[in-house]
């Protein structure tokens, strides 16, 4: 079993993975739906805090064959529910948008494609490969199938496994608790689109396959506000004689971020005339039509170890033209 269970511990207390076992199908208290479920931002309206658990979907991209924007667009499905709100106010069991919008998520098209990769993934696969946050809104008055509903995408989530994702899907998090003794419940787990939060000991990654060098970077990001997301079923933790809850993970959702800039690649980094400053000020001892491409460009540690600017086809087409 590939678990997190020594994030239970203070740093000075050594916990035994040997001791420690588990048995799958336990009640879960954050599967299912209930009454108070829709109570809260379920309208994909409110909730836009960084650590809300409401308006989560999977989506998956259309296959089907007409004309655009008719076909070729992406289903969406409200995760952990069996119907979800489209953007005409009527429930279903998935909805379709012809459009995904991404003037509120702030990311690059870099970040954008990483999305869409693993939505193309999903499309024959089994299970859930990218999950997105926001809402629908109309598609356009002057657009062809105005009646339509676009997606505004707020946040955007990518699976970091080819496996096949069942269970319940939580955002997970470090809750600050620290114990003397194992197991302690060190890490807060909320149900998407629920009201509904536990705290657990373990998280077993072994049925998603992630590696221990994946788990332990993958696991960092659980002392972030956004944290991880994952998908997997309650489990009881035992050790010493003493149990406590965990859940499986049979895969995991990291948060798409646009890629950060590398240290050491701002003052000369690309070229000797052309620099970025810490402020992303482009600054030059003489000007040439060409430096404007250079504006949204990116000056960062290339694959080779040495900084340069990412050759976008943005960046290449403005250079083709001056």
């Amino acid at each position: 079993m590939r678990s997190l269970f020594f994030k239970a511990a203070l740093p000075l207390i050594s916990i035994s993975f040997v001791a420690a076992c588990s048995s799958e199908g336990e009640y879960d208290e954050l599967a299912g739906e209930t009454a108070d479920d829709d109570v809260a931002n379920a309208d994909g309206k409110g909730d836009v805090a960084a650590d809300g658990n409401y308006t989560y979907y999977s989506i998956k991209g259309d296959i089907r064959r007409c004309a655009s924007p008719f076909c070729g667009g992406d289903f969406l499905q409200r995760l952990n529910r069996t119907t979800t709100v489209c953007h005409d106010g009527k429930a279903s069991a998935a909805c379709y948008t012809p459009e995904l919008d991404f003037s509120e998520s702030g990311l690059k098209q870099e970040a954008q494609d990483k999305l869409r990769l693993a939505i193309s993934q999903g499309v024959f696969g089994d299970g859930v490969k990218a999950i997105v946050r926001g809402r629908f809104a109309r598609y356009g008055t002057t657009k062809i199938g105005h009646d339509m509903g676009r997606f505004i995408v707020t946040e955007a989530w990518v699976a970091q496994t080819a496996a096949e994702t069942d269970g319940v899907f939580v955002r997970v998090k470090d809750n600050g608790l620290r114990c003397i003794a194992a197991p302690c419940p060190s890490t807060g787990e909320a149900a998407l689109n629920t009201s509904r939060t536990a705290n657990i000991a373990e998280i077993d990654f072994a049925p998603s396959g992630l590696t221990d060098e994946q788990v332990g970077e993958l696991t960092e990001k659980m002392f972030q506000p956004s944290g991880l997301i994952i998908a997997g079923d309650r489990f009881t933790v035992s050790f010493q004689g003493r149990k406590g809850k965990g859940r499986t993970a049979t895969n995991v959702f990291a948060r798409v971020e646009n890629a950060a800039q590398s240290e050491g690649c701002f003052v000369g980094g690309c070229s000797s005339q052309i620099c970025s400053d810490q402020e992303g000020v482009i600054s030059t001892c003489e000007f040439r039509p060409e430096y404007a491409c250079y504006q949204e460009a990116s000056c960062e540690r290339q694959a080779d170890g040495e900084c340069g600017w990412t050759q976008t086809p943005a960046l290449q087409a403005c250079l083709a033209n001056n």
